[in-house]
């Protein structure tokens, strides 16, 4: 059966009629027609059906137009005077202090950015936040930008500074600026360092006179009361060598640092012109210098030519601004002795922190910030250089005592480990950011208000023996007594009211230095008012009236306690609040120098109680010869033998 018989088929299965439309004269393209339509429609059908869905497939096209052969026509250029936020250093006892504080360990550096000042555009570039650079360095790190890297010693420095110069080397052609002061206490140093840079310069491959490494040149610079260059760029070792050694001391007491600094960078920013070489300026100092309103100035020029500033210096004393330094004489025409002469090495900050309680103990003696001095470690973290801190007594963990200081260093008592205080970097921004970070937070502004005022001294050696004649004699005494309290009371009224306006930001620092700073300050004069107060209180019972236990004893004396119960509620109050913030130092900051402060603060009692002796004041007096306390106005020390002998002057170390 055909194709139409089964249509037919299904017709009359489908009707029930015999007759089909097929039947008959139906034209044989009706019929196609239909069977065309039924293929058609079960095609359809079959399309209908929901295909499969298949995973999406993703197509990345990148331009193959190459970026780097855009080029800019620049018509002015101006450069933002604003440090980089790179971080600093402090002086440190060992190479830890210069581990690495990136997060990830990169074989080269990020290349800064070059400019020619010469060129004009309007665009103002911003330096880059660059990411530290780590050399090994004897199986350490070293990061660039840091304020500080202690040594003890200036070879040990030159040491570390011939690997920077080295890995600078292996990158390109590199220029040193050598830059020297001429200062009195630095002369012993610039010989030894002049020795010790032949070694350095063999270790570099420039030992040969027949075959000076040409990618290595050095210029020379030495400054004191005036700025001179004594050597232009050479690759002569023998000549860099002898021009140190033979730079002579200026004895004007005066040393314009920053001068030297930007003096070296103007003689060497030719070679950072193509084909560019590295420069890196290297400066021996053992003072702040006395231009420092030049720093941000010079800091800026260094940092638009990429040139790294490196000092080997001192450590800044904590929170001051002079330090005494063991001057030995050196020179035989004078008298052969050990002077004690006032330097300026520090402060450590832009603005004082530290509030100066003066208390006639241990706490009042100089240490060691952990940084350098403040404008040089500043111009060390935005060029991208290092800090060198160098202190004979560094590795010392215990109290450095007059003889134990080391000829021609600051007479710091105790030193802190590096690591600790690699967490309280001061802040090396500008005046105009640290500004706002005081008017930011109250606490802050406040700390350094107070630091900013004059020294804190407590009642001076208080009477606290007071023997009764009668009566009368005894409320005199007294009230002698009370009139020391007096003076210093509103002073320290005044700082406390200073200090507490800040309480409400305490809790909104974030930064460990400040924290520690401003609950050193508040508890510290806390417990001189108190003290200052209980001794008042005190005196003021005797003054009202009291009577010896044992009838045989004739003299009061007070004695201090941690019982402040007879002081007064208040005081007593203000007594915990002072131990509570000063305890909250010593566990919050341990192994720093506001730990140390604030538990030498907490050895001391804040009270004081009343005891009696028999002094025998009231017996009568014997007949004799004598009088006087035995040995008293006798110095302790050894008078000097024999006459006047040439000495030298010290203001002009």
């Amino acid at each position: 059966m055909g194709p139409l018989g089964h249509v037919k088929s299904w017709w009359q299965e489908y009707t029930g009629e015999d007759d089909t439309p097929f039947d008959g004269d139906t034209p044989a393209w009706a019929i196609s027609l239909l069977i065309h339509v039924v293929v058609l429609v079960s095609l359809a059908l079959v399309a209908l059906r929901e295909p499969a869905r298949s995973a999406p497939a993703v197509t990345i096209v990148q331009s193959q137009q190459a970026v780097d052969e855009v080029l800019l026509t620049p018509q002015e250029m101006a450069v933002s005077d604003e440090p980089a936020a790179v971080a600093g250093a402090a002086s440190d006892a060992s190479d830890e202090m210069a581990a690495s504080l990136a997060p990830t360990l990169s074989e080269e550096p990020i290349v800064p950015v070059e400019v020619d000042t010469d060129l004009a555009t309007d665009i103002s570039v911003e330096p880059l936040d660059a990411i530290p650079l780590a050399s090994t360095i004897d199986e350490t790190l070293v990061v660039k930008g840091k304020s500080g890297a202690g040594v003890t010693g200036a070879s040990g420095a030159v040491d570390r500074l011939t690997a920077e110069i080295a890995a600078s080397l292996d990158r390109r052609p590199t220029v040193i600026c050598w830059v020297f002061d001429q200062s009195i206490s630095l002369a012993g140093q610039r010989k030894e360092i002049a020795s010790r840079l032949e070694r350095v310069f063999d270790e570099l491959g420039m030992n040969r006179l027949s075959a000076h490494r040409p990618d290595l040149k050095n210029i020379v610079v030495r400054f004191g009361k005036n700025v001179e260059l004594v050597t232009k760029a050479t690759d002569d070792v023998g000549a860099v060598v002898r021009a140190i050694e033979s730079i002579p001391i200026d004895e004007s007491g005066v040393e314009m640092t920053f001068t030297a600094v930007h003096r070296a960078a103007e003689e060497a920013r030719i070679f950072r012109r193509a084909p560019a070489r590295n420069v890196m300026i290297i400066v021996f100092t053992d003072e702040v210098g006395n231009d420092q309103n030049l720093a941000d100035q010079t800091a800026t020029f260094c940092r638009t030519f990429g040139i790294p500033v490196y000092v080997v210096g001192v450590p800044a004393p904590f929170g001051m601004k002079d330090v005494k330094m063991k001057f030995v004489e050196f020179d035989p025409k004078f008298k052969q002795d050990v002077q004690w002469a006032v330097v300026e090495q520090g402060p450590e900050t832009l603005y004082p922190e530290v509030v100066r309680v003066h208390s006639d103990s241990i706490a009042d003696e100089a240490i060691d910030s952990g940084f350098g001095p403040f404008s040089l470690s500043k111009l060390c973290a935005a060029t991208g250089g290092i800090y060198f801190a160098v202190h004979a007594n560094r590795d010392s963990r215990r109290r450095v005592s007059d003889d134990q200081t080391a000829a021609m260093a600051s007479r710091l008592r105790y030193f802190f480990d590096p690591d600790i205080m690699r967490s309280y970097q001061p802040d090396y921004q500008s005046t105009a950011k640290i500004d706002h970070l005081l008017a930011d937070n109250r606490a802050k502004k406040v700390l350094v208000e107070a630091a900013r005022s004059v020294e804190i001294t407590p009642m001076e050696s208080p009477v606290m023996i007071f023997p009764r004649k009668d009566d009368g004699a005894l409320a005199l005494l007294l009230g002698e007594a009370q009139k020391t309290a007096a003076r210093i009371q509103p002073r320290i009224d005044e700082l406390e009211k200073i200090l507490r306006a800040g309480l409400p930001d305490r809790e909104a620092i974030k930064e460990k230095r400040w924290q520690a700073g401003y609950d050193l300050a508040l508890g510290r004069v806390l417990a001189v008012k108190v003290r200052t107060d209980a001794y008042n209180t005190m005196l003021g019972q005797a003054k009202a009236g009291m009577k010896f236990k044992d009838p045989k004893n004739d003299t009061w004396e007070l004695k201090e306690s941690d019982d402040l119960a007879k002081a007064g509620s208040q005081t007593e109050k203000t007594g915990k609040q002072a131990a509570s913030l000063l305890q909250r130092v010593v566990s919050d900051h341990p192994g720093t120098p506001w730990a140390f402060l604030a538990s030498e603060e907490l050895k001391r009692p804040l009270g004081y109680v009343w005891t009696e002796r028999h002094t025998g004041v009231n017996n009568p007096k014997m007949d004799g010869g004598g009088g006087g306390v035995p040995g008293a106005g006798v110095d302790d020390k050894k008078r000097m033998p024999g006459g006047p002998k040439p000495q030298r002057p010290l203001k002009n170390l």
